[in-house]
């Protein structure tokens, strides 16, 4: 469980005429095909160059390349349905505590990464890429217990020791570090030392660990307003000279999550122009079925959104929820409830499965959402030609791939 924090979540009501109620799906969805997919283009021709029209082509997206992913406990490691779910369901995967400071250090010298270096072997296992959360926490209470009470000098020299343990530990192990986490809702550290401690952390995590891109994380952002705030605390940051790399977005949703209103806040911050995750998802309604609207107003959103590159829900089992079973997509008996079965809708929705024969110019053409591919080209069930393609965002137009296959044109 997540250890305890005060959020002031509110509901998201705003007047809105019931037009643009039923507008901002469709809105959504233009975005989606404009920003998630690219055209492909698959040519088969014959060993003469020659196309071969009426051949069957498998186009099967194996993984996305934007992030569907989920907070991960140490139930991942002796829980096997929790394990099998979390494989079948998520491509990326964070740690709700197990690299947090006081679960590497609960008491003072005593350090161990037991637990998280378990979980990252099973991540390693199963290719899901991890982020590092958290090096720092700006809030007291979130801090190890023997830390709090140390004079200036033993809470600097600690910080010290913390940068360079876990630091070179989880080197290369997490694709993102959440540097210090919350800083707009805590103050342990700046009031001991100043805010330049804040720059001082980001600069010595990378040098440490260069290939991490370094976040900063917070909440009430989407979910309560306070996004101005968030894009002129991170100016600040960037001004003082922290290394800021990409921008972390809780979502800790209550009774409603307003896509219209979610939108125009990761609007504001993608003013910054730094890509942003919403790292930490979950909306609390005893009715799944609110709950599963919830999921598809704020998925829907983010994934239509250019600045958005994953949402990560934090958890997704009502066994081992930090916000109880009204938060959960599946049920303690491992039934998927409403929430879990339009996750796997969005999911099925935005997968890119497909069948076709050429064209007689040898082509089949569609467009695809952004990911990794199997290509197969067969013919009357026999496999002539398998391949694996990327199919990724960094151009807009058209990709052509060109198959060699041994057959009469």
């Amino acid at each position: 469980m997540v250890k305890e924090r005060s959020f002031i979540h509110h509901s998201l009501n705003r007047g809105k005429n019931g037009q643009e109620d039923l507008l901002w799906k469709k809105k959504a969805n233009d975005r989606i095909s404009e920003h998630r997919q690219r055209d492909l283009v698959i040519n088969v021709q014959n060993s003469e160059k020659k196309p071969v029209a009426g051949i069957e082509v498998e186009i099967k997206q194996i993984r996305h390349e934007f992030a569907f992913g989920s907070a991960m406990n140490d139930q991942v490691l002796f829980n096997q349905q929790y394990a099998d779910f979390f494989v079948k369901h998520f491509n990326w995967a964070v740690f709700e505590n197990e690299a947090k400071w006081y679960a590497n250090e609960p008491e003072r010298g005593k350090i161990t990464y037991e637990k998280a270096d378990a979980m990252l072997n099973f991540a390693d296992r199963h290719q899901l890429p991890v982020r590092g959360h958290a090096l720092f926490w700006e809030v007291e209470d979130a801090n190890p217990s023997w830390l709090r009470p140390l004079p200036n000098h033993e809470v600097y020299e600690a910080m010290k020791n913390r940068l360079e343990h876990a630091g070179n530990h989880y080197k290369g192990r997490f694709r993102h570090w959440d540097v210090n986490n919350e800083m707009m809702h805590g103050s342990f550290f700046k009031d001991r030392f100043g805010k330049n401690i804040w720059k001082w952390m980001y600069e010595e995590t990378k040098k440490i660990d260069p290939q991490a891109l370094l976040f900063v994380n917070d909440y009430n952002v989407i979910s309560y307003g306070e996004h101005h705030a968030y894009k002129a605390h991170i100016n600040e940051l960037r001004q003082l000279g922290a290394p800021i790399e990409a921008i972390g977005v809780q979502g800790h949703f209550e009774d409603r999550v307003d896509p219209v209103i979610v939108k125009e806040r990761l609007d504001v911050l993608a003013e910054l122009g730094l890509p942003i995750w919403v790292t930490e998802y979950d909306s609390v309604h005893p009715d799944a079925n609110r709950r599963a609207d919830n999921l598809e107003a704020l998925y829907r959103v983010a994934f239509s959104h250019p600045a958005v590159k994953g949402v990560l829900m934090w958890g997704f089992w009502a066994g081992a929820h930090w916000r109880g079973e009204h938060a959960a997509i599946v049920n303690y008996d491992w039934s998927l409830n409403e929430a879990g079965r339009r996750y796997e809708k969005l999911l099925n929705e935005w997968t890119t499965q497909k069948v076709e024969k050429t064209d007689v110019n040898g082509n089949v053409t569609c467009p695809a959402f952004h990911g990794t591919y199997e290509i197969r080209i067969g013919k009357e069930s026999k496999t002539l030609k398998q391949q694996t393609i990327e199919l990724d965002s960094n151009k807009k137009t058209p990709l052509q791939l060109d198959v060699i296959v041994p057959v009469e044109g």
